[in-house]
Protein backbone atom coordinates (compact mmCIF):
# COMPACT_ATOMS: atom_id res chain seq x y z
CA UNK A 1 0.00 0.00 0.00
CA UNK A 2 2.82 2.15 0.77
CA UNK A 3 4.60 1.52 -3.20
CA UNK A 4 0.84 2.87 -4.24
CA UNK A 5 1.16 6.12 -2.10
CA UNK A 6 4.35 6.76 -3.50
CA UNK A 7 3.58 6.02 -7.01
CA UNK A 8 0.56 8.43 -6.79
CA UNK A 9 2.42 10.99 -5.48
CA UNK A 10 4.94 10.96 -8.31
CA UNK A 11 1.80 11.52 -10.35
CA UNK A 12 -0.14 13.68 -8.96
CA UNK A 13 3.44 16.05 -8.61
CA UNK A 14 3.83 14.95 -12.59
CA UNK A 15 0.38 16.32 -13.15
CA UNK A 16 1.30 19.37 -11.23
CA UNK A 17 3.94 20.12 -12.86
CA UNK A 18 2.63 19.98 -16.56
CA UNK A 19 0.01 22.06 -15.05
CA UNK A 20 2.04 25.23 -13.85
CA UNK A 21 4.00 24.61 -16.73
CA UNK A 22 1.31 24.60 -18.86
CA UNK A 23 0.11 27.72 -17.71
CA UNK A 24 3.40 29.52 -17.58
CA UNK A 25 3.55 28.69 -21.02
CA UNK A 26 0.02 30.36 -22.03
CA UNK A 27 1.66 33.46 -19.73
CA UNK A 28 4.55 33.96 -21.86
CA UNK A 29 2.36 33.60 -25.26
CA UNK A 30 -0.55 36.28 -24.24
CA UNK A 31 0.43 37.92 -21.34
CA UNK A 32 -3.06 40.33 -22.03
CA UNK A 33 -5.06 37.65 -22.11
CA UNK A 34 -6.68 35.30 -19.13
CA UNK A 35 -4.03 31.76 -19.43
CA UNK A 36 -7.06 29.30 -19.08
CA UNK A 37 -8.46 30.90 -22.37
CA UNK A 38 -4.89 30.87 -24.01
CA UNK A 39 -4.24 26.97 -22.61
CA UNK A 40 -7.94 26.02 -24.23
CA UNK A 41 -7.42 27.32 -27.45
CA UNK A 42 -4.16 25.66 -27.33
CA UNK A 43 -5.78 22.29 -26.52
CA UNK A 44 -8.32 22.77 -29.44
CA UNK A 45 -6.68 24.36 -31.76
CA UNK A 46 -3.06 23.30 -31.59
CA UNK A 47 -0.10 25.76 -31.03
CA UNK A 48 -0.16 28.99 -33.78
CA UNK A 49 2.11 28.53 -36.83
CA UNK A 50 4.16 31.65 -35.05
CA UNK A 51 4.91 29.48 -32.32
CA UNK A 52 8.78 29.58 -31.17
CA UNK A 53 9.96 26.32 -31.58
CA UNK A 54 12.07 26.29 -28.82
CA UNK A 55 9.38 26.03 -26.75
CA UNK A 56 7.48 23.72 -28.39
CA UNK A 57 10.63 21.57 -28.05
CA UNK A 58 11.36 22.37 -24.32
CA UNK A 59 7.70 21.13 -23.69
CA UNK A 60 8.19 17.75 -25.49
CA UNK A 61 11.11 17.32 -23.37
CA UNK A 62 9.48 17.98 -20.43
CA UNK A 63 6.73 15.54 -21.61
CA UNK A 64 9.26 12.67 -22.25
CA UNK A 65 10.77 13.29 -19.16
CA UNK A 66 7.81 13.02 -17.10
CA UNK A 67 7.16 9.98 -18.86
CA UNK A 68 10.80 8.09 -18.59
CA UNK A 69 10.40 9.27 -14.94
CA UNK A 70 6.85 7.28 -14.49
CA UNK A 71 8.44 3.80 -16.74
CA UNK A 72 11.19 3.98 -13.84
CA UNK A 73 9.09 4.65 -11.14
CA UNK A 74 6.83 1.74 -11.93
CA UNK A 75 10.00 -0.42 -12.82
CA UNK A 76 11.11 0.21 -9.43
CA UNK A 77 7.76 -0.61 -7.71
CA UNK A 78 6.91 -3.75 -9.60
CA UNK A 79 10.55 -5.39 -9.67
CA UNK A 80 10.85 -6.23 -6.40
CA UNK A 81 7.24 -7.49 -5.60
CA UNK A 82 8.06 -10.37 -8.98
CA UNK A 83 11.04 -11.49 -6.70
CA UNK A 84 8.96 -11.66 -3.48
CA UNK A 85 7.19 -13.75 -5.74
CA UNK A 86 9.43 -16.19 -6.79
CA UNK A 87 10.87 -15.95 -3.31
CA UNK A 88 8.19 -16.87 -1.11
CA UNK A 89 7.34 -19.59 -3.68
CA UNK A 90 4.07 -18.64 -4.90
CA UNK A 91 3.00 -21.61 -8.03
CA UNK A 92 4.35 -24.67 -8.50
CA UNK A 93 8.14 -24.18 -7.84
CA UNK A 94 8.65 -26.90 -10.86
CA UNK A 95 6.99 -24.76 -12.92
CA UNK A 96 8.87 -21.27 -11.81
CA UNK A 97 12.31 -22.70 -12.68
CA UNK A 98 11.67 -24.33 -15.77
CA UNK A 99 10.46 -20.49 -17.11
CA UNK A 100 13.54 -18.77 -15.39
CA UNK A 101 15.81 -21.35 -17.13
CA UNK A 102 14.50 -20.76 -20.63
CA UNK A 103 16.03 -17.05 -20.06
CA UNK A 104 19.10 -17.77 -18.72
CA UNK A 105 21.98 -16.90 -20.92
CA UNK A 106 24.51 -19.43 -22.05
CA UNK A 107 27.14 -17.86 -18.98
CA UNK A 108 24.08 -17.95 -16.44
CA UNK A 109 23.27 -21.71 -17.28
CA UNK A 110 26.89 -22.79 -17.45
CA UNK A 111 26.77 -21.32 -13.67
CA UNK A 112 23.96 -22.73 -12.42
CA UNK A 113 24.57 -25.75 -13.92
CA UNK A 114 27.94 -25.67 -11.80
CA UNK A 115 26.20 -24.96 -8.38
CA UNK A 116 23.36 -27.57 -9.52
CA UNK A 117 26.35 -30.03 -9.24
CA UNK A 118 27.58 -29.34 -5.94
CA UNK A 119 24.11 -29.61 -4.40
CA UNK A 120 23.42 -25.60 -5.02
CA UNK A 121 26.28 -23.97 -3.06
CA UNK A 122 29.36 -23.29 -3.84
CA UNK A 123 32.41 -20.92 -3.93
CA UNK A 124 32.59 -17.88 -6.62
CA UNK A 125 36.80 -18.69 -7.46
CA UNK A 126 35.79 -22.23 -7.85
CA UNK A 127 32.55 -21.67 -10.11
CA UNK A 128 34.85 -19.31 -12.26
CA UNK A 129 37.51 -22.38 -13.20
CA UNK A 130 34.58 -25.13 -13.42
CA UNK A 131 32.61 -22.58 -15.66
CA UNK A 132 35.78 -21.98 -17.86
CA UNK A 133 34.68 -18.27 -17.46
CA UNK A 134 37.18 -15.34 -16.27
CA UNK A 135 36.96 -13.63 -12.71
CA UNK A 136 34.98 -10.66 -13.96
CA UNK A 137 32.53 -12.56 -16.38
CA UNK A 138 32.06 -14.76 -13.42
CA UNK A 139 31.30 -11.46 -10.96
CA UNK A 140 29.14 -10.33 -13.34
CA UNK A 141 27.05 -13.29 -13.80
CA UNK A 142 26.80 -13.80 -10.30
CA UNK A 143 25.25 -10.58 -10.09
CA UNK A 144 23.34 -10.85 -12.55
CA UNK A 145 21.87 -13.66 -10.89
CA UNK A 146 21.57 -12.56 -7.26
CA UNK A 147 19.37 -9.39 -8.72
CA UNK A 148 17.24 -11.49 -10.71
CA UNK A 149 16.71 -13.61 -6.99
CA UNK A 150 18.12 -16.97 -8.28
CA UNK A 151 21.24 -17.21 -5.90
CA UNK A 152 22.22 -15.67 -2.61
CA UNK A 153 25.59 -14.12 -2.41
CA UNK A 154 27.39 -14.28 0.80
CA UNK A 155 31.31 -13.15 1.29
CA UNK A 156 33.94 -15.86 2.46
CA UNK A 157 37.26 -15.28 3.28
CA UNK A 158 39.02 -13.77 0.22
CA UNK A 159 35.66 -14.80 -2.19
CA UNK A 160 32.36 -15.55 -2.34
CA UNK A 161 29.85 -18.58 -1.64
CA UNK A 162 27.20 -18.64 -3.95
CA UNK A 163 23.98 -20.29 -3.50
CA UNK A 164 21.08 -21.31 -5.55
CA UNK A 165 17.86 -20.24 -3.82
CA UNK A 166 15.63 -22.61 -1.94
CA UNK A 167 12.61 -22.46 -4.90
CA UNK A 168 15.07 -22.68 -7.58
CA UNK A 169 17.25 -25.76 -6.29
CA UNK A 170 14.03 -27.47 -5.06
CA UNK A 171 12.31 -26.99 -8.83
CA UNK A 172 15.54 -27.99 -10.84
CA UNK A 173 15.31 -31.17 -8.93
CA UNK A 174 11.69 -31.12 -9.40
CA UNK A 175 12.21 -31.98 -12.89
Amino acid sequence: MDKLKILLTMLVSAAGGLGVSGYILALILAPTESPLEVLSQLLTRGFPATFPFLVLFSSLLFLSTILASVVGIIYFLVLPEIKEYYATGNGNGKENTAMVLKTLKPEERSIVNVLDAHGGTYLQKYITREAGLSRLKTHRVVAALSERGIVTVEKYENTNQVSLVKWFLEGMHQQ
